[in-house]
């Protein structure tokens, strides 16, 4: 047993912490005779039935067979992967700490040091006398990534309409693949920004794997949508942080048509790193906009 955990709970610690059913009636029955009453499942039983618990049994199983950690990390990162995935959401209460040690066979101390690596991440927060609830996301999806032009005179913004060119699957490899890591395959979502006066282009990858079902999102739809908020709201997958690195560039010959400008034409290449829970990178984001006296403003 790893130094610092407690002891496992045995089956009589169960049966205290759950209320036994009563005797059976002896009222109604003759002498020596008792008269069952049907069995009610416990809380503990429908705890252990309910589909969340069920795959956080089954992410540890896996972890443990796979990996061999400690209980404390192994259950700290299951429980941070079904959170991910949307099995609790934020504001969500988790059973509470002795239920989840009974329910997981993990001893007591297993479970509160696996929630207080959680509590310190703050993707968790203890609310007193009332439990641990999964924490509300403070992402950046609807602001800090918002880009917007400014009227000549500085006084008003200019407006704008979307449209999403493509969302795709490709394979190739590119500084997306250096900063979201090496994947086989990445969603790529191409959409332009007409202001009236120009317009920008932009393109964003996404690990292939975990956002492919954008590929079925009707484009017309995510067109009317941030992006990110969207993943945040369809997939949980928010923007706690970003990164936006700017410099001069040349416009390519096959984006300077979507813009309408000439090929070899100047601009901007504006870079937005994403990043999610744990600080894991989780979109990378190029923006091309051409040469404009408009003042560019980028919120946060």
């Amino acid at each position: 047993m790893a130094r610092g955990e407690a002891e496992p709970l045995t089956h009589s610690d169960m049966a205290s912490a759950v209320a036994s059913d009563p005797d059976p009636d002896m009222s109604g029955g003759s002498a020596g005779q008792a008269t069952a009453k049907p069995s009610v499942p416990s809380d503990l039983d429908r705890l252990a039935q309910d589909e969340r618990i069920q795959a956080l049994r089954d992410a540890l199983t896996r972890a443990v067979a796979q990996r061999g950690e400690s209980k404390i990390h192994t259950l700290s990162d299951a429980l941070f992967n079904l959170i991910e995935r949307g099995f609790w959401r934020p504001g969500d209460k988790l059973p509470g700490e002795k239920e989840l040690s009974l329910v997981l066979e993990l001893s007591l101390g297993t479970v509160q040091a696996a929630l207080r690596e959680l509590v310190n991440a703050q993707l968790l927060e203890r609310r007193r006398g009332a439990g641990t609830f999964v924490a509300d996301a403070k992402e950046l999806g609807s602001s800090i990534w918002h880009f917007r032009f400014r009227t000549l005179d500085g006084k008003n913004l200019l407006p704008w309409g979307s449209k999403v060119l493509s969302i795709d699957e490709v394979d190739e490899q590119g500084p997306w693949s250096e900063f979201l890591g090496f994947a086989p395959t990445y969603i790529r979502v191409r959409r332009i920004n007409d202001l009236g006066e120009f317009k920008v282009y932009s393109e964003m990858h996404l690990d292939g794997s975990r956002f492919r079902p954008l590929l079925d999102v009707p484009l017309d739809l995510l067109a009317q949508k941030n992006i990110r908020v969207f993943l945040h709201e369809r997939y949980n997958a928010p923007t706690f942080r970003g990164i936006h690195r700017v410099r001069s560039t040349v416009v390519d010959a096959d984006i300077a048509p979507l813009i309408e400008v000439q090929p070899g034409s100047h601009g901007l290449l504006i870079k937005a790193l994403g990043f999610t829970f744990r600080d894991a990178p989780i979109s990378y984001q190029t923006i091309i906009v051409p040469d404009t006296p408009y003042e560019l403003e980028i919120l946060g």
